[in-house]
């Protein structure tokens, strides 16, 4: 049943971009939702950190539920089991959450910091999910109508140490303008099947460099980021919306993906090809899986 969904899914919600931007739309599917410039809000909470810090976080809760949860499809897409939580499982990701609020964020150095936003990400998004289940696609969720209701990614959704944030306030205003570092995106899963893979692992300040290289290197190698097609490339939506983190479209973008391609992929990145856009949006549900 749960396959069958999918499968459904990745029909109706593939939305696929032209290098100029614009959406050729199948089924209901839309471009992404956050914006693509950091909207004008202070990065006070960005902004300071201390410098050689000892102060860490205790990621541990986060940490049981994915080693327990997610799970490696036979393509290498990772799947989350939402439907298979306990009750217990939903409180230990509620006080997770409410325990990264309140920490003094501003205590850590920069390192622990990025494994920090990585995280409180995440984990934002399984709730998020878990709270709209059986939702068939994030995009699926809506808080209220007209213009005062808000999608997934621009509803508050946390405070932080006193201050409103939402999924686009950490990727748009805090992670992409603090750390300038594009392996950011391989970091944050939006719950869809075209995203990087939610990992395993959490991330810490002491691994948080290792993690982002393997989840550039596993996504860029997939072919839900790059494969060929003719005389084009179809790409990720990721570099699309976000091509200036990735040096700009179409040779940035290029630039980038060689710098992590091995020799079978780094043939088909040739200059002169064509470079469009595709993102699967459905669910990237495991229920069911764990034996």
């Amino acid at each position: 049943m749960i396959f069958d969904r999918r499968a459904f899914l990745a029909a109706m919600t593939r939305a696929i971009v032209t290098s100029a931007g614009v959406a050729a739309v199948v089924g209901c599917a839309q471009g992404y939702p956050p914006p693509v410039v950091p909207p004008p809000r202070s990065l006070r909470l960005g902004s300071r950190y201390t410098a050689g810090s000892t102060r860490f976080v205790d990621h541990s809760p986060l940490a049981a539920l994915l080693e327990r949860h997610v799970f490696q499809r036979s393509d290498g897409v990772h799947l989350f089991g939402y439907g298979d939580l306990s009750e217990r499982e939903h409180d230990t990701l509620d006080r997770y959450i409410r325990d990264l609020a309140g920490f003094p964020v501003e205590a850590l150095d920069r390192r622990e910091q990025y494994a920090y936003w990585l995280n409180l990400y995440n984990a934002l998004v399984l709730r998020l999910v878990l709270s709209r289940y059986l939702v068939l696609s994030i995009r699926d969720i809506d808080f209220g109508v007209g213009p005062l209701g808000a999608g997934p990614f621009e509803r508050k959704l946390v405070a932080v140490r006193g201050e409103a944030l939402s999924l686009s306030d950490i990727r748009n205003s805090i992670l992409r303008p603090v750390f300038d570092d594009p392996r950011l995106h391989y970091g944050l899963c939006d719950a869809a099947v075209g995203s990087p893979n939610l990992q395993r692992r959490v991330f810490t300040g002491e691994r948080v460099d290792r993690m982002l290289d393997g989840a550039a290197l596993d996504f860029i190698h997939h072919l839900r980021a790059v494969r060929r097609k003719g005389p084009n490339l179809m790409l990720s939506g990721l570099y699309n919306w976000y091509a200036v983190d990735f040096g700009g479209a179409p040779v940035g973008v290029l630039s980038h993906l060689q710098s992590f391609a091995g020799p079978g992929l780094l043939a088909d990145l040739r200059p002169g090809l064509g470079q469009r856009y595709e993102f699967d949006w459905s669910l990237n549900d495991g229920t069911g899986i764990r034996n």
